[in-house]
């Protein structure tokens, strides 16, 4: 879990066990997009010592490739996660608290934003003889902020009514 929980988190709220698989979900992005950013800052690093040994080409095309992959399972996770939070859990939170609906209304546009993020991330993989690691770090960076910032708004305004459900919605 998080070191610092959610604004307004009750110890209550905490302890739901649907608050606490939220909010592990949401951590789990927080550090795979930590480790990937932590990646490409060795692979730019790397980058700055000079070499021309066919060896290190070989380690340096390994870890870009490994980094794709890992990129497309995380972009794939992050679209699989907000799909099933826009049709499932913000139906049901509605219903719950209909006051809740400009808060809804701001995460599905977040959700639409990180999109076109996660998109562009994927596009500058797409080409590994043309990958650039300052592109990569760039288009994650730009990731991590809009993804950190909404899952912190998401988990401010969402569990505290996610702590009034037994069972998550279907």
């Amino acid at each position: 879990m998080i070191d610092q929980p959610y604004e307004g988190a009750t110890p209550e709220q905490l302890q739901h066990p649907m608050v606490r698989e939220l909010l592990t979900v949401h951590d789990m992005f927080r550090n795979e997009l930590a480790a990937m950013l932590s990646f490409v800052d060795d692979l730019i690093a790397g980058q700055q010592q000079p070499t021309e040994s066919e060896t290190t080409d070989r380690i340096y095309a390994t870890r870009i490739r490994h980094l794709i992959q890992v990129g497309v399972q995380y972009n794939q996770m992050l679209h699989h996660h907000h799909h099933l939070e826009s049709v499932m859990l913000f139906p049901a939170l509605r219903d719950e608290a209909p006051e809740i609906d400009p808060v809804i209304v701001r995460l599905e546009a977040e959700h639409d934003e990180i999109a076109v993020l996660i998109d562009k991330f994927d596009e500058s993989t797409r080409d590994l003889a043309a990958i650039k690691p300052s592109t990569l770090n760039t288009d994650l960076l730009r990731l991590a902020e809009a993804l950190r910032s909404h899952l912190a708004y998401e988990e401010t305004h969402v569990c505290p009514l996610l702590a009034r459900f037994t069972r998550w919605p279907v």
